[in-house]
């Protein structure tokens, strides 16, 4: 099974392709989308292995209900949730020519971010992946809450971190810094984007910022850049997959495919604990991303984050 935890919101998605400005600078229309990385990664880990879980702190209001409704329809174990009186947070998104996105988040005192220590479940299911990141550390006490759960935990599972990082939504960069370090001792997989990997550590170059994280603990490191395909370093060596070609519509909830896609192929293959992902080797590290590139990919060819079902992949 797999576990994620963290943020849930609206994704305002606009309903027109490239750019959202006009001539005069009037924005498009909007539709509303349940999203959240971890959100979505629980929907995509539903779709593709019918066993995940979500735990997040989810508004009572009427985004509440839309949010919780799309995981319930999706399959998704909801036994975790907590239902809070603060409201959802929202995101509008703007889209550009190539597909990729901007956010603007409205999130100051919203139910995600509310996740308290007390809303954790007391145990997680037996065998079960945890994945964490994005937003959701950026502040307390979602954050402290997630970590808690995470020092909780590290010793009993494969617990996966992606940050996702947002620095629009980021108040405090030394501590969000720290608090992502924190978490990387502690987690078995990073899997991080390029431009996430430059922003965490500018000064250097993406292969010693890599070794800086093996340095700090997880056993496997996965970096994704986009359409120029992914990069994992392991015990057992270096790999680099290429990208799928594909006519990208937008990125949303791309990496998100991705780190569902890696962590139900690791599910799969039977590991649960951070000792099992030494039992990795180029053949199958390489099936493993081919997965989880051929999920993202498919997910580049929708509007929105709209991960492909088992039954959608070829072969």
């Amino acid at each position: 099974m797999i576990v994620s935890i963290g943020e849930s919101l609206i994704d305002f998605v606009p309903q027109q392709d490239g750019a959202t400005g006009t001539a005069d600078d009037r924005l498009p229309p909007y539709r509303p989308v349940a999203g959240g990385s971890p959100y979505n990664c629980a929907i995509a880990a539903a779709r593709l292995s019918g066993s995940a879980g979500y735990i997040g702190s989810i508004s009572n209001d009427f985004f509440g209900d839309f949010i919780v409704n799309h995981l319930t329809d999706n399959h998704v174990d909801t036994s975790m949730v907590t239902r809070v009186t603060e409201p959802t947070t929202l995101a509008f998104v703007k889209k550009s020519a190539d597909g990729s996105a901007r956010y603007a988040f409205y999130a100051q005192g919203s139910a995600d971010r509310a996740l308290s220590v007390e809303h954790l479940p007391p145990t997680l299911p037996e065998g079960a992946l945890l994945q964490i990141g994005s937003i959701s550390l950026i502040a307390d006490p979602a954050a402290a809450s997630i970590m808690h759960l995470v020092e909780r935990e590290t010793a009993r599972r494969i617990i996966v971190l992606d940050p996702n990082v947002r620095p629009s939504v980021i108040d405090n960069e030394r501590d969000y810094r720290a608090r992502i370090e924190r978490a990387i001792v502690l987690v078995s997989v990073v899997k991080i984007s390029d431009e996430d990997l430059a922003w965490l550590y500018p000064d250097l170059a993406a292969e010693a910022a890599i070794e800086r994280l093996l340095q700090m603990g997880p056993r496997l490191i996965v970096m994704t850049r986009g359409g120029e395909g992914t990069v994992a370093v392991h015990a057992s060596g270096r790999l680099e997959v290429p990208a799928h070609k594909v006519t990208v519509v937008d990125t949303i909830g791309a990496g998100d495919s991705f780190m569902a896609a890696l962590l139900v192929w690791l599910d799969e293959a039977g590991m649960r604990s951070a000792q099992d992902l030494d039992r990795l080797t180029p053949d199958s590290l390489d099936r493993a991303l081919q997965f989880a590139t051929q999920v993202s990919a498919i997910t580049c060819t929708r509007v929105g984050a709209d991960p492909p079902r088992r039954s959608e992949l070829p072969g």
